[in-house]
């Protein structure tokens, strides 16, 4: 499972679940302004797609 997950990711995946990490760790969460709203909806939806690509990966190397 561990390498379906080395195939499926890239580089800029890698920065931007750093660049996430140290968002959310500097967001004052009691009050939150529009932009963070976007910032979370932005990284979720990337995080929804991140993990269709993975199973994506991981269908494709059963079915062969």
């Amino acid at each position: 499972m561990l390498d379906v997950v080395k195939k499926s990711l890239k580089l800029i995946d890698y920065l931007l679940l750093l660049a996430a990490v140290w968002m959310f760790s500097s967001f004052d969460y009691d009050n939150l302004s529009f932009i963070n709203k976007v910032y979370i909806v932005s990284f979720t939806f990337w995080l929804v797609m991140l993990i269709v690509r993975i199973y994506v990966v991981y269908r494709g190397g059963r079915i062969k």
